[in-house]
């Protein structure tokens, strides 16, 4: 029964996807696979190859998978999560009192 609702429709594009995706070592999303596609004459949209991507698991790599490459991480001076930001965000607190 192909046409049953519960058969596992296979993708014809699944595998073109997935060689784009190893070909740019799995750093490219949706948009610049399906562009890389359509230059290898492969005509998809954006969505069905996001939905492809997310039915197997695939993700695109951001800035946060990988390493810190600037140096200037979360503790730099004035950064919300450093020691120093505490002590100047009280310094410019208004001097009116509290009661």
């Amino acid at each position: 029964m192909v046409e049953h609702p519960e058969a596992e429709r296979v993708d014809p594009i699944a595998g073109d996807v997935r060689a784009v995706r190893c070909d740019s070592h799995e750093r490219c999303g949706a948009g610049k696979i399906k562009a890389a596609l359509e230059r290898r004459g492969v005509t998809a949209s954006g969505r069905r190859v996001g939905n492809i991507m997310r039915e197997r698991g695939m993700r695109a790599r951001t800035r946060a998978d990988g390493p810190n490459r600037t140096g200037r991480g979360p503790t730099r001076p004035g950064s919300r999560t450093s020691s120093a930001a505490g002590s100047t965000a009280a310094s410019r607190a208004p001097a009116w009192p509290v009661a």
